[in-house]
């Protein structure tokens, strides 16, 4: 028995040992390419190590390509779209877990039914809602649109992350003096930071990357978010390798690192949430 184990756990630990190595690829490759002459970028075979590093398609990605305009933007749009979301996500999510009226669960399938609607299907819709609110091509029409879209996950995790929390706690604390929403902000908040962190990471990192709406409402160059940004690299004629792949591994890093840093408390949040929603 004990042999079989260990040679369970050698073939679990090749087999995550091969996906990693295969998912780490494509950026090791964006990185060594990001450090390479245009020239050494074409020659074949591939050569691993540049003969040559340079770091000019930094260069022209950062201050001749004006990547940190975009850099900021999509900051701004995924910070405010988180801390917004999950805001909402958090007051919803206790009020799910915590009281029961009339149509809590009819509200809750909606809810999962609005994170399962197909994205192509919603952008005639919420194109039409942003120019009658005159939001076209600003940072805002972003942000609405991706809170609207991470909501219902958000606030399907949450909710399941409240109900692991005694509800008499909520009781202690009021017996005890506090208002609800004290007994929300000082006893439950900070039980429930794993799943907020983990809500958090979620909403960051999907509107950091997202393309398709960024592309449908901004049109002036200023207001471009990273994802946009890449897209300029790609020309009618080619493409611009070497800018592109700067550009990729400065746009990945900063999502990366949040994500290696938080992704104890991003698992242990999902996982928690999603038994008991």
């Amino acid at each position: 028995m004990g042999r079989e184990t260990r040679a369970s756990e050698v073939v679990s630990y090749l087999f995550f040992t091969v996906f990693c190595l295969l998912a780490l690829f494509p950026f090791v490759v964006a990185f060594i390419t990001s450090l390479k002459v245009k020239s050494e970028i074409y020659s074949m075979p591939f050569r691993w190590v540049p003969k040559l590093p340079t770091l000019e398609n930094y260069y022209n990605v950062l201050v001749v390509g004006g990547f940190v305009r975009f850099f900021l933007n999509s900051l701004i749009i995924a910070a405010l779209t988180t801390v917004l979301t999950v805001f909402l996500a958090m007051l919803g999510g206790y009020g799910f877990s915590r009281y029961r009226f009339k149509g809590r669960n009819i509200l809750r399938i909606g809810s999962l039914a609005g994170y399962i609607v197909p994205t192509a299907v919603l952008f005639v819709p919420f194109y039409v809602m942003m120019d009658a609110f005159n939001l076209l091509n600003s940072l805002w029409s972003l942000i609405l649109t991706y809170s609207a879209l991470n909501l219902p996950i958000s606030l399907l995790m949450l909710s399941g992350y409240f109900e692991s929390i005694p509800r008499e706690l909520d009781q202690a604390a009021i017996i005890d003096g506090c208002s609800r929403v004290g007994a929300l902000t000082r006893i439950i908040l900070p039980l429930a930071s794993p799943g907020i962190v983990s809500v958090g990471l979620f909403c960051f990192i999907s509107s950091w990357q997202e393309f398709l709406f960024a592309l449908i409402y901004i049109e002036e160059v200023p207001k471009r978010t990273l994802a946009l940004g890449l897209a300029t690299y790609k020309g009618l004629y080619g493409v611009d390798w070497g800018n592109l792949m700067a550009a990729t591994v400065f746009a990945v890093l900063p999502t990366t690192i949040v994500f290696v840093l938080f992704q104890k408390w991003l698992i242990a949040g999902l996982t928690k949430g999603a038994l008991k929603a």
